[in-house]
């Protein structure tokens, strides 16, 4: 089966994300690097196939997925590139790389900080000159291909550590999409909920009743630091133990972590992240507003500073 008939049936629920996303349509006009930042379970591989069958010129090609911590760096070039007969013991024959099999479509590159120094220099050279050359090989290949990169750290933060190449993360931050977290999409948590719903109602034959506004203020209390991905995960346990035609939310609070005090939770993402947005606060307040203060005071550059505010909604 070919790469995008298997990838291709996916859709973004929510209004909010969907009006965000439309923000962002300009993209497809354009053939740079896209870079994918978020939390885990945020949907940055739903992303990069909205970019992906978005695109009237690609569409039609493949989608390729590539995960970095799937691929050993020993064969990183042999698998990602190809290699030519006889380029080693037991290349009886040619073979294609994932590259080439997304010729004019997408390569979507996945978890790109845990690429090794070693796989960050050969991946800096095919996004920036568009070129590889195959594993035995004398020439090198030019591909049209998309490339789309996704992950959920701070790469800013690695460059700064020194386990991430500068040069690479300049390439990758041309053009980014920096995904909200399900806490922060207010709305489209109920409908991505109703939405699960749904579809395990088909899945499981059963006929459970959406859930209303009254209800849903029990969904958008809880952190969700698991993102989309726990909240479907939660709704399908809830179908398959539905017994009548509501699901039980009262489950939830099985899941809801422990306080100390109000605000408190032991949930080491959302905990960081409260934390983090504390410290630009206070720091957004001593500085009077300037970037420039703020990044003296944190101790981080000034384009950290842009970014932060932005994500946070800090003005």
């Amino acid at each position: 089966m070919e790469q995008n008939v298997l990838f291709q049936d996916f859709e973004i629920v929510g209004k909010n994300m969907n009006a965000y996303m439309e923000d962002h349509a300009k993209l497809l006009a354009l053939d740079s690097t896209v870079l994918i930042t978020g939390e885990t379970g945020t949907g940055k591989e739903l992303v990069a196939r909205w970019v992906h069958f978005r695109d009237n010129v690609r569409k039609d090609r493949p989608f390729v997925k590539i995960t970095i911590p799937n691929i050993g760096e020993n064969i990183f070039e042999s698998e990602v590139f190809g290699y030519e007969k006889g380029a080693f013991t037991g290349a009886i024959s040619s073979k294609k790389g994932l590259i080439e099999v997304a010729e004019a479509g997408t390569v979507f590159i996945d978890e790109i900080e845990n690429a090794s120094p070693a796989i960050q220099s050969k991946l800096l050279q095919v996004l920036e000159d568009k070129v590889y050359r195959k594993v035995g090989g004398t020439e090198y290949t030019r591909t049209d291909a998309r490339f789309i990169i996704a992950t959920n750290v701070d790469l800013q933060k690695l460059v700064m550590e020194g386990s991430f190449r500068t040069d690479l993360y300049y390439r990758l931050a041309v053009l980014e999409i920096n995904l909200p977290a399900l806490q922060e999409r207010g709305d489209d948590i109920l409908e991505i909920t109703n939405y699960y719903i749904e579809k395990y109602n088909a899945k499981f034959n059963k006929n459970v009743m959406p859930i209303g506004k009254k209800q849903a203020k029990e969904l958008t209390a809880y952190p969700w630091p698991g993102n989309v991905r726990e909240l479907k995960n939660f709704i399908e346990k809830c179908m398959v133990f539905a017994a009548e035609d509501r699901i039980d939310l009262g489950r939830l609070k099985a899941n809801v972590p422990a306080r100390l005090e109000e605000g408190f939770t032991f949930q080491y993402k959302a905990h960081m992240r409260n934390k983090e947005r504390e410290l630009l606060e206070a720091a957004y307040k001593k500085a009077g507003g300037a970037a420039e203060r703020m990044a003296g005071l944190i101790g981080m550059s000034v384009p950290f500073i842009y970014k932060k505010l932005k994500e946070y909604g800090i003005k």
